[in-house]
């Protein structure tokens, strides 16, 4: 019988000592920071990229039978189209002028020459980035010569798209309506997208609503997985100093193994989950513009996925903690017992290795069958409630989530009697018939 009292002075101690440890702080409280000033250093090359995609870009045209009839240098620039929700929020936020600076716009300059030879002289010279060449019967056949420089350059893509709009713009000029050539120059200047639930019910189909139901289920499997993988290090790393200072002998004389294992598991869980509240708050905190952009899209949230996220993170820390908890105790030092452990951290991993099929089909027979794997539940029911929460069942919330409570007891039951031959073993590491035999004549 589990005498929760003892258990409360385990877990006191072990989340104590845990939040103490100078790793634990510098993890909890340096990685948010390490993760911005990384994105600040990799922004500036972008940035100065950016700038440099800002400047003129000068190509030359050879049109012998002056279709465009240029007589003189003309611009067409380049813009990366941003989604209209996007831009809207963007624009409510007062940060358009930050948008603008941020996308990538080349300015693309077209150069009339009055030969091939005149062009190419001037592009050996690299005094241009290349030239286009318009074929004799180009209105009948379509084919332009592209001539760029024998270096590597990517420019010469995006000028075949602009110097492509170009031509559609004069071949369409005085011959149609202005209003009929600028849809057909661009058909689809701004998209508005719809989802249709199962219902009939129309709701917000746009990238940042779809976008906020994927993050939700990434962000909860990857601080999910970093949980588990950096409390069990703690585990696994208090576990082997107390083998070798003897200390195991002093615990097990004043609380059973099951008492021990539920102590740790609670006191290092409250201490990841507590890590985990501290790297959210941060977020928002240094991100304080994203709170008013979600609220100006009006985003439907998946609120049944964020109302099951912690007992199902709880449980499944709980599941995982127990089992690597008792597998790595059997090292005979903290090398061997993280390769014991490791299995577990590539299970609790395959979630993420496999969210590619999951999402795509998020109601399909795999998705489904991996539901109930307590291995894979919590993740693959996260990943289900956001994506589609009508298509998902009340008995595939808690059946699951029941069966992880099942799984998790088992879990700890074996853990304890691993963690007593564990705990006790000195020296090799225990033969599996020694831990069998030693696990059947525990209490």
């Amino acid at each position: 019988m589990i005498r929760w009292h003892k258990v409360k002075t385990v877990a006191a101690f072990e989340f104590f000592a845990t939040v103490k440890r100078p790793g634990y702080l510098i993890a909890t409280f340096g990685m948010p920071l390490f993760l911005a000033a990384y994105a600040g250093i990799v922004a500036i090359p972008g940035y100065y990229a950016a700038k440099r995609d800002r400047e003129p870009v000068v190509f030359g045209v050879v049109d012998p039978n002056r279709v465009l009839a240029l007589t003189a240098e003309i611009s067409s620039a380049q813009t990366v189209e941003v989604p209209g929700d996007v831009k809207r929020m963007i624009e409510v936020a007062g940060q358009s002028e930050t948008l603008d600076r941020a996308l990538p716009r080349s300015n693309y300059v077209f150069r009339p020459f009055p030969d091939e030879q005149a062009a190419r002289s001037t592009l050996a010279a690299r005094q241009i980035k290349g030239y286009f060449v318009l074929a004799a019967d180009y209105l009948k056949t379509g084919v332009v010569q592209v001539y760029t420089p024998d270096t590597f350059t990517m420019s010469g893509l995006d000028a075949r798209s602009a110097f492509g709009t170009l031509l559609r713009e004069h071949l369409l000029k005085g011959r149609v309506d202005d209003a009929i050539a600028t849809r057909i120059v661009s058909p689809v200047k701004d998209a508005k997208r719809f989802a249709v639930s199962r219902t009939g019910e129309i709701r917000d189909g746009g990238q940042v609503a779809s976008i906020a139901r994927l993050a939700v289920p990434i962000i909860f499997t990857v601080l999910f997985l970093l949980s588990v993988l950096m409390t069990s290090g703690y585990l696994l790393q208090g576990t082997a100093t107390e083998k070798e200072n003897k200390v195991v002998e002093v615990l097990l004389a004043s609380a059973n193994p099951d008492e021990i294992l539920a102590g740790k598991l609670l006191g290092l869980g409250g201490a990841g989950l507590l890590q985990i509240v501290v790297w959210l708050t941060m977020m928002f905190t240094l991100g304080v513009g994203i709170v008013p952009l979600l609220l100006e899209a009006q985003i439907e949230m998946p609120w049944l996925a964020l109302v099951i996220a912690l007992p199902l993170f709880m449980v499944a820390f709980l599941f995982f903690g127990s089992l690597m908890l008792g597998t790595g105790s059997l090292g005979s030092n903290m090398r061997e017992s993280q390769q014991l452990a490791m299995v577990w951290s590539l299970t609790a991993a395959l979630p993420m290795m496999m969210l590619g099929v999951i999402i795509r089909e998020p109601h399909g027979v795999f998705a489904r069958i991996l539901t109930w794997v307590p291995f894979t539940s919590s993740p693959i029911v996260m990943i289900r409630a956001s994506m589609d929460a009508e298509s998902l069942a009340w008995w595939e919330i808690a059946g699951p989530l029941l069966l992880l409570v099942l799984a998790t007891w088992v879990a700890i039951r074996v853990g304890a009697r691993l963690f007593r031959v564990g705990l006790l073993s000195s020296g090799a590491r225990p033969s599996f018939r020694e831990v069998w035999r030693q696990a059947r004549l525990a209490d």
